[in-house]
């Protein structure tokens, strides 16, 4: 069994990436119950929120870029 992700237009299901099926292959359909358009609305409202979250905290401490500083880089060479 195979899933592809797909979306309904026009009476047909648009499958998001190309899909090659044998003429005559059986399906199950899974609807969904998100739209994209209600997808779209829900993510735009939590960027909202986020947003307002981040306006609304407190700026970070002084050793906040100390620490920052000393992470770890993986893209460094690092001597074993």
């Amino acid at each position: 069994m195979q899933a592809y992700r797909a979306y309904y237009k026009g009476g047909r299901f648009v499958p998001l990436d190309t899909v090659q099926l044998p003429e005559g292959s059986q399906a199950i359909v899974t609807v969904l119950e998100e739209s994209p358009e209600e997808i779209c609305r829900r993510q735009r409202e939590a960027m909202k929120q986020f947003r307002k979250a981040v306006q609304a905290s407190e700026p970070l401490p002084p050793e906040f870029d100390e620490i920052m500083s000393q992470r770890v880089n993986i893209t460094r060479e690092i001597d074993l």
